[in-house]
């Protein structure tokens, strides 16, 4: 009797959520912070209960089919929690046309005297959030740009739906890594439903079309060769992940503690040699110039829903009377990557997966980052699953309260909000750490 209502309760869960997911990818505007809010905190309740109430592996099985149902739902949709799809189309546009997209700044086609390139449009122009900025996007991204712009050359919304229908593909194989690396580690099946239901992947990755859906897959497909010793799959895999989203790179030392020197630099050298080859087409002085433009840029003058960096910068506030981005990004770069590979080196590899080294890695990246949009916490959550570790769950329910902050006008960041987020996520990482960490380590002492 017990079963056949949680399994009731259950699909009715499934149910209310499709329509939900329909309403706010199709009718509920980003300035509209109360309906988008309220629908999002309703669906991810829905997501806690399908998780809950799966006790068998049939009801696991039919989840994982309805959260690609769920991705399906939005094919249509008109990506509107971000204005990247400007970018892409961009983009996408001037490489079909053989120029290079690191090659000039939006702002330059603007200028008179410019070349005149079909569809790079003063209309387009004024819809991009950062026309002053070099493109940050790698090989893999700018296929997909290219592909959708040449299927749709003179429509937003029709390479929209081309590239949403690749991410939906992505996912699916993500889904299907996932079920791989759950059996490998003899870890719970549902554990996959974390991530294939959560909402904030559903509506930020294929709603959003945000290209770490792309990364992700790549990341799990070379997690999975790694782990089942192919080593040479594993290094083509992690480039294509690094081709995808360069944040991949910040991973590549953990393998130091992974292999014998001898077979981690010819894993090295295969990522490097796969990476090169991804790279060829774009490979210019332009792309070396954009992309170290637009790195540095990203971190002295971006900021977004940040942890350590906020309260660095009310400090400077306070001493210098100004905002001390500029010096202050630097400096967290520099001890994000002395932690990471401090991490790299010293941790213990016998008892820690991969998965959950990566997990620590990322984390270190973004608690000092000067921007954490929700969909950068994606790759972490998905590493989170293979782990006994929950806080990320929390996190990306918080997370999306930073839309709150957007209106018709604009966006203005509510700091309280940022500080509540924060709080509880520290607040539960600590009692993790502690709780898996640290009392295990005590308990396991006294045992001896």
């Amino acid at each position: 009797m017990v079963k056949s209502g949680s399994g009731w309760l259950l699909y009715k869960a499934a149910g209310v959520s499709l329509p939900l997911y329909a309403w706010l990818a199709y009718l509920v505007p980003r300035f509209e912070s109360f309906q988008l809010i309220s629908g999002y905190s309703v669906l991810f309740g829905l997501f806690m209960v399908m998780w809950f109430y799966a006790r068998t592996a049939k009801q696991v099985r039919w989840l994982l089919v309805f959260a690609i149902l769920l991705r399906m739902v939005l094919l249509f949709a008109f990506p509107g929690l971000s204005d990247d799809i400007y970018r892409f189309v961009w983009d996408g546009r001037l490489f079909n046309q053989n120029i290079h997209p690191f090659s000039h700044i939006p702002s330059y086609y603007m200028d008179p005297g410019s070349p005149d390139v079909p569809g790079i449009t003063s209309s387009l122009y004024y819809l991009l959030n950062s026309p002053n900025y070099f493109t940050i996007y790698p090989p893999v991204a700018q296929f997909f740009f290219s592909v959708a712009t040449a299927i749709f050359p003179a429509s937003v919304h029709g390479s929209a739906i081309v590239i949403r229908a690749f991410i939906i593909l992505a996912e699916c194989g993500s889904i299907w890594l996932i079920t791989r690396i759950l059996f490998h580690y003899k870890l719970p099946a549902k554990n996959a439903l974390l991530y294939a239901l959560n909402p904030l992947i559903i509506l930020e990755l294929t709603g959003n079309l945000h290209f770490e859906a792309f990364m992700i897959f790549f990341l799990l497909a070379g997690t999975y060769f790694f782990i089942t010793g192919k080593s040479r799959m594993a290094a083509l895999s992690l480039a294509f992940a690094i081709a995808s989203k360069l944040l991949p790179l910040m991973l590549m030392p953990l393998f130091i503690r992974w292999l014998h020197w001898k077979k981690l630099l010819i894993f090295y050298a295969l990522i490097a040699a796969f990476t090169l080859v991804l790279f060829l087409p774009f490979l210019h002085q332009d792309l070396f110039n954009g992309m170290t433009a637009s790195l540095s840029l990203y971190f002295q003058r971006f900021e977004f829903n940040a942890s350590i960096y906020y309260l660095l910068r009310e400090i400077g506030f306070y001493t210098e009377g100004y905002n001390t981005i500029h010096i202050l990004g630097k400096y967290l770069a520099l001890a994000a990557f002395l932690l990471i590979m401090g991490y790299a080196l010293l941790h213990n590899h016998k008892r820690i997966r991969l998965p959950e080294a990566m997990l620590w890695v990322l984390l270190f990246y973004l608690f000092l980052s000067t921007t954490v949009h929700p969909w950068y916490i994606s790759t972490v959550l998905v590493l989170s699953i293979f782990t006994r570790f929950r806080f990320v769950i929390l996190w990306s329910f918080l997370i999306f309260m930073t839309y709150v902050g957007y209106s018709e006008s604009g966006f203005e960041e509510i700091l309280w909000l940022t500080t509540t987020e924060y709080v509880l996520v520290f607040v539960f990482m600590l009692y993790e750490i502690y709780k898996h960490y640290i009392k295990k380590g005590q308990t396991q002492n006294n045992e001896q």
